[in-house]
């Protein structure tokens, strides 16, 4: 009877199929020739989460597999630095088919959060360009639904969002991982990329963006922060979503400069009326031209977010007589 490694190579393809990737890369330590043998085949892993966290001490690599069981190896630095590379390299060699998730968190812990600013950004630099380098050495852009990022400015955004395949990628996550809370963050490149343009989702939090809100129109719903609204900011968006059937969510954060009597006054002048919501009391409605499915309606805090969202009338506790 023939060893395992002895077997013609179409049963032992047969017999990866039915491996998940952490038996497959052990496998792959068993002898020389399993180990040539799932270089030159290049098993598809089962992979479909993966994350990265770094810090000047320790490297988190967390993996979701299609079991939804989740793994977290911890490298640390410097000692096993050049394991988690060696790591990284195969896992994503192996992955074909797209990611659920891929996020890259550089945020300190609590207790790095003191460390000089100029230590933090060579340390992830450092990171970002071996990951690059990683990334860009694929035959094809990485696959991944959803990308989440804690990064400290747009350039370290750039390292990495390049190198995700636009048609695949859907829904983008920012948050800042050093500055102050609530900083201006640039995003003037990346709204630039194929990426962004192709994405349906986008949340954002603990900072202010100040592009056109024409770089967020291609999206079905929206999360961002600005600093100043204004009657004329409440306008446009109104209008954007008369003009954008595909957009069906957008929320607007801001700094709570202004009192609850002056935003229900621009509510009162740019929407029909008010219809009862069990949760968030009044929403205001606007009717959508040449549209007499859904309504445009929105709900605020009165303090820091509003939030326009598009309705099918019959979900709503709007009066018929009022339409």
């Amino acid at each position: 009877m023939p060893t395992l490694n002895e077997m013609p190579k179409v049963v032992l393809t047969d017999i990866m199929d039915y491996l998940d990737f952490r038996s497959i890369m052990l496998l792959r330590k068993v002898c020389r020739d399993f180990c040539t043998f799932i270089d030159e085949l290049v098993p598809s892993s089962s992979i479909i989460g993966l994350g990265l966290t770094v810090d000047q001490e320790r490297i988190e690599l967390g993996l979701e597999d299609s079991l939804a069981e989740f793994r977290k190896v911890t490298y640390s630095k410097p000692d096993q630095e050049v394991n988690f590379w060696k790591d990284l390299e195969m896992i994503l060699k192996h992955q074909k088919c797209h990611l659920e998730y891929f996020t890259v968190d550089l945020e300190p812990p609590e207790e790095h959060k003191t460390l000089d600013q100029s230590i933090l950004e060579k340390l992830h630099s450092v990171f970002l360009d071996k990951l690059q380098n990683i990334l860009t050495s694929r035959k094809i852009p990485l696959k991944a639904a959803s990308f989440n990022l804690v990064v400290g400015d747009q350039n370290e955004i750039m390292t990495i969002l390049p190198y995700i395949d636009s048609e695949k990628l859907e829904e983008i996550l920012i948050f800042p991982a050093t500055g102050p809370h609530m900083r201006v963050f640039k995003l003037d490149q990346v709204v630039e990329t194929e990426q962004w343009k192709n994405a349906k989702e986008l949340g954002t939090s603990n900072f202010m963006v100040e592009e056109p809100l024409e770089k967020f129109t291609h999206l079905e719903r929206c999360r961002i922060c600005v600093d100043t609204i204004s009657l004329e900011l409440l306008r446009s968006l109104k209008e954007i979503f008369f003009n954008h059937p595909t957009l069906e969510y957008f929320e607007l954060h801001h700094e709570p400069h202004y009192k609850g009597r002056e935003l229900k006054n621009w509510f009162e002048q740019l929407f029909e009326g008010t219809y009862p919501d069990e949760v968030y009391q009044d929403r205001w409605y606007s009717r959508i031209p040449g549209n007499p499915e859904d309504v445009l309606s929105i709900r605020s805090s009165y303090f820091d977010w509003i939030t326009f969202s598009r309705c099918k009338f019959s979900d709503t506790h709007i009066n018929d007589d009022i339409i």
